[in-house]
């Protein structure tokens, strides 16, 4: 659950960094920072949850489960969803720490899987967790997927920084 609201932070942290929407009072160093450091700690608790299940005694885990969609025989399809998410989270977590040395573009289509992931998360948290029928795991859970869903919205309509000053300085050409 932990890793779940780390990785919808670093969601949100991404999504005000690239739109701006909170221009006025951010200052994009600090923000940069957070969603690098959310990113990094939910990663961190993504392998110990994994370790922690190789090491449970409750349900066998090996580590090719836990690494091969499809390959556990306990709830396949849920932990299917978690391997999927670590490997979508995995593959942003490692172009963004070779952000510099990709074409930007490549490194954004990329970095659009981390709305996948998180929504993976949510299900397989959902479908595969021993807590889900707790009510405050519940609670949580919605609140996190609203807030995915949301940051993703205002993604979308806002757009990047970038595309918004491409799009005003298309309005100053076509204006002169």
């Amino acid at each position: 659950m932990v890793a779940g609201v780390l990785l919808t932070a670093s969601l949100v942290w991404g999504v005000l960094v690239a739109t701006r929407v909170l221009k006025a009072i951010d200052r994009p160093t600090w923000m940069l920072a957070m969603h690098r450091w959310f990113s990094t700690l939910a990663c961190v608790l993504i392998v110990l949850h994994m370790l922690a299940l190789v090491a449970d005694n409750f349900v066998h885990f090996s580590l090719a489960d836990l690494l091969v969609p499809g390959a556990s025989s306990w709830k396949t399809m849920p932990v299917a969803l978690g391997v999927v998410a670590f490997w979508l989270v995995a593959v942003v977590q490692a172009t963004s720490l070779l952000m510099r040395r990709m074409p930007r573009d490549v490194w954004k289509f990329i970095h659009y899987f981390a709305y996948v992931a998180v929504w993976l998360t949510s299900l397989h948290g959902a479908l595969a967790g021993t807590d889900a029928t707790n009510d405050a795991y519940r609670f949580v859970a919605l609140f996190l997927t609203f807030v995915a869903i949301v940051a993703a919205v205002v993604r979308v309509i806002i757009g990047t920084t970038r595309a918004q000053a491409a799009r005003r300085a298309a309005r100053r050409v076509t204006a002169d």
